[in-house]
């Protein structure tokens, strides 16, 4: 399974440009998919975490009623590593760009 996971990982292309993993972790986390597209501007950035928390919020709704928490805490997640990982691929050692860099 973890094989299938970072065979998928990879998939998924880089960015772009420079992002920080924090902010994404907070929008992912305020604003799930929609909002890591948006930040990330790329369409499976919207696919991915929306199905994420649409898994989670039917298993642990039933269990104990905080699925959109555990939602939210999986998009914050998702963003992290991907704005993380995004960032290894391009090339970029800081966790966010220089003051003024676009």
């Amino acid at each position: 399974m973890e094989e299938l996971i970072v065979k998928l990982w990879k998939f998924v292309p880089p960015v772009g440009r420079v992002t920080r993993p924090g902010l994404a972790a907070v929008i992912g986390f305020a604003f799930g998919g929609i909002g890591l597209a948006i930040y990330f501007r790329t369409l499976v950035d919207v696919l991915v975490p929306i199905a994420l928390t649409v898994g989670c919020v039917l298993v642990f709704d039933q269990a104990a009623g905080f699925g959109w928490f555990f939602g939210a805490l999986v998009s914050a997640t998702y963003g992290y590593f991907r704005s993380g990982e995004s960032n290894q691929r391009l090339g970029a050692a800081a966790d966010r760009p220089a003051v003024g860099a676009r």
